[in-house]
Order: C-alpha cells, then structure tokens, then sequence
C-alpha cells in the first residue's frame, strides 16, 4: 500500500483500520484509493460510513448516492440513506430508499426497525395534517458488519413502559448493532439500582467508590468556575469508552466499545439519562 495507494487490497486495509478506530487513516486510505479507482462502489460504501461516524451527514449521503449510481439497488446505500431521510424527517425520501432495501433484504431487522418507525410517523403526520419535523436522535454506527441502527422513535409504547418498570430492562432499546455495551444506574453508595453491564473484571458495585473523586473534582470544577451543575464525564479507557453523569440522586455510567465516537457516545448517554430518569419516577 506504500507503494501503491490504488493497490486492490485498500479497502480490506481501511475496513482494518476503522475496525481499530483509527477512523482518520482509515479515511485517508479509502480516498488515496479512490483517486485511482474513483468507480469503487465498496470505497465508496465505506467512506460514506465513516462519514456517519464523523458525524459528517452531507458527504455520507453523497457517498451513497455516488453507490447507488454506481450500483442501483445496493442493500447499504439504501438503507443508509432511508436511516439518514428518516432522521431529518423527509419521509418520502425514507420511504423510498427503505422500501428498497426491504427488498433486498426483507429480513434486515434495523431496517424492519425503521420500516415501523416511519409508518408511525407517517400517521400521525396524516392525522395532524402536518410534517411531523426530524427527530431528536443521532444515527449511530454500525459494527464491522457495516450494519446501522434504526434512528428510534419518538414516545414510548408498550414495550418500553414494560422495560421502563424492569430494572435488568431499562436500557434494553439501546443494545443492538452499535457499540452500545451496557449502563449502570447506581446509588450513592455504589449499589446498582438499575440495568447491566457487559464486563472485562471488576464489580460494578465498586464504580462509584473508583469514580467518586473524578465526579467530585468535576462538581467542583463547576461550580468554581461558574459553569453550572456538571452534566457528564467522558473517560477514554483501555477496554472501554465511559460516560459517567448525574441523575437526580443516582449516577449513571454508560459504557461503550473503545472505537465508538465521541460524539455518539455523548448522544447515547443522554438517551440513557431519559430512560433513567422515567424508570426512578415510576420507581419512587
């Protein structure tokens, strides 16, 4: 690759590349490529993800749609670009881009996700008359499998006020695809109150007692520099990405794979503070 940044094995070395988070040479390889083989769907594919992931929204969609002029059909750049519709809230656009990856792979569960999410929307845009606007998520990445989340819906339903009830439930709607690898909500003392955590050793229980003078010197720090209440720590860790952050009395610490994006980790981790703070109002 040195030698020859065109060589056909560019893309296996990028896809190398982000699958150990270094999205940035990942991305760098991917374009020297293209600059000799500017007709690879792959390539194209590829960076249209880690656009995603650099919360560059503009280019993915390009990248993608260059992919479907390339390849007309293609399952990935169908599917992102109905998640990407669906998230600013052009369901037409959704819908056709989803429709078509339905066909392709009507077994896709993120896109049999979406599917429902849409159709929701599109009804209640039907019964108020009105567009009902982009929703307030991100899109997260995918794994290594190059799959997507579906973008989630807006108000819960019965499922979720069934997990919002089940402390081992709590935080279930965000496991899946992404890097999502579990979040605690803990107490004061350290005892777990709600949800579960995919560990590499350690005990939960000792978290608060290991992270209590982090979050106190981010308290003070605050406070001293009249920034206002703290709203989270983000902890870069050997084996794991951890956000900490407070929630009425508890503390709530988010766990994610060590590549995940920053930024999709702050998002995530704001989409836990909600479900816990529903599950200790219905709680108390």
């Amino acid at each position: 690759m040195a030698e020859d940044p065109g060589a056909p094995s560019f893309v296996r070395l990028a896809r190398a590349y982000r699958r150990q988070g270094r999205r940035r040479a990942a991305r760098d390889v991917v374009l020297a490529g293209l600059q000799q083989h500017p007709e690879h769907v792959d390539a194209h594919a590829l960076l249209a993800l880690l656009c995603v992931e650099d919360e560059d929204r503009e280019r993915a969609r390009d990248e993608w749609e260059i992919v479907l002029r390339l390849d007309p059909g293609n399952f990935d750049a169908s599917r992102g670009l109905g998640f990407l519709a669906l998230e600013r809230g052009d369901l037409d656009a959704a819908r056709r881009h989803l429709d078509i990856a339905a066909r392709g792979r009507p077994d896709d569960p993120a896109v049999r996700q979406a599917r429902q999410v849409l159709e929701r929307r599109e009804a209640r845009a039907a019964t108020a008359g009105t567009d009902p606007g982009p929703p307030d998520g991100g899109l997260p990445p995918g794994g290594e499998s190059m799959g997507m989340e579906a973008p989630a819906d807006e108000g819960p339903g019965e499922e979720d006020e069934a997990a919002s009830l089940d402390p081992q439930r709590v935080f279930a709607s965000l496991s899946g695809e992404g890097p999502f690898m579990g979040a605690l909500l803990l107490d004061d003392q350290g005892l777990v109150l709600a949800g579960s955590m995919a560990q590499e050793g350690g005990e939960p229980e000792l978290l608060v007692g290991m992270l209590g003078t982090a979050v106190a010197e981010a308290r003070r720090t605050a406070e001293l520099m009249k920034l206002g209440g703290w709203q989270g720590l983000l902890l870069d860790c050997e084996v794991a990405a951890l956000h900490v952050a407070p929630v009425a009395d508890a503390v709530l610490v988010m766990a994610a794979r060590r590549n995940a994006p920053a930024g999709w980790v702050v998002r995530t981790a704001e989409q836990a503070r909600s479900l816990a703070r529903r599950f200790l109002e219905v709680a108390s």
